[in-house]
Order: structure tokens, then C-alpha cells, then sequence
């Protein structure tokens, strides 16, 4: 069983009909061990694309579809993140609410699914679960 925290970057890609994006969503979806979660940081990164004072109202509905994930990290947990991140030469590699998600996934021993390179970056410097999906050219 694999609990999946999806990034921002594959939202992007699934609205924007990326197919290989859209085939890795939907095979989540069938799978019946696999399950779609959230966690506060990526709820708001998700919310932020809203456009209309409504957006936001329906932003929260699509994503909450997920379930919210039981553990936060802790402070230390996340500031030991940026610190690796900066002590490998990564310092600008991943912003503040990809590291947020990325604690949080680690803190409840999630996979981070993503269609950019923040959370490779991450990954190297701690016990990140990632998955990254190409987007289609």
C-alpha cells in the first residue's frame, strides 16, 4: 500500500491534459492499496492557482478528495531539511512549501508524487519517498 501526496506540478499537468500524467492519476486511482492524500502545505499550494474570489471554495473541494494525512512534522524536522538542502549546495533547490510536503510526507511515511525536480533534490539529502513523472513534451 503507497499513500500518495501529489505536488502542485502534477495538478498542473492533469489540468493542463498531460497524458502520461493523466494515465499515473488514474492508475492510483484503480489501484485498491493505493491511496490519494493531503496535508495542509499542499492543500494551499493547490489553492493557490484560484483565480476568482469562488476558485478557492472549489480548489479545496477537488483536493479534498484525499485524506488528510494524521502527522505533522516536526519544526526540527523541516529546518533539518532546509539545512541539508543548503549544506549540499541546494540552497535555492526546493521552496518552503515543498519542504512543508516533504516533511510531511516523511512524517507519515508517504510518497511524494511530482512533475518537476524539487523533490529529487530533496530526496538526496534526506529519506524522501518520491516519484517523478516526465511531463509529455
Amino acid at each position: 500500500m503507497t499513500d500518495y501526496l501529489v505536488d502542485d506540478s502534477v495538478w498542473a499537468g492533469l489540468v493542463s491534459g498531460d497524458p502520461g500524467i493523466t494515465a499515473r492519476l488514474r492508475c492510483i486511482e484503480l489501484a485498491p492499496a493505493d491511496l490519494f492524500v493531503t496535508c495542509p502545505p499542499q492543500v494551499l499550494e493547490f489553492c493557490h492557482r484560484a483565480r476568482t474570489p469562488e476558485e478557492p471554495a472549489r480548489c479545496r473541494e477537488r483536493i479534498s478528495l484525499g485524506f488528510p494525512l494524521e502527522h505533522a512534522p516536526d519544526e526540527s524536522l523541516v529546518l533539518d531539511v532546509q539545512s541539508a538542502l543548503w549544506s549540499s549546495g541546494l540552497v535555492r533547490a526546493a521552496g518552503s512549501l515543498d519542504i512543508l510536503i516533504a516533511g510531511c510526507a516523511i512524517a507519515n511515511d508517504a510518497t511524494v508524487l511530482a512533475a518537476d525536480h524539487d523533490f529529487d533534490h530533496i530526496a538526496r539529502v534526506t529519506g524522501l519517498q518520491h516519484e517523478y513523472i516526465a511531463p509529455s513534451a
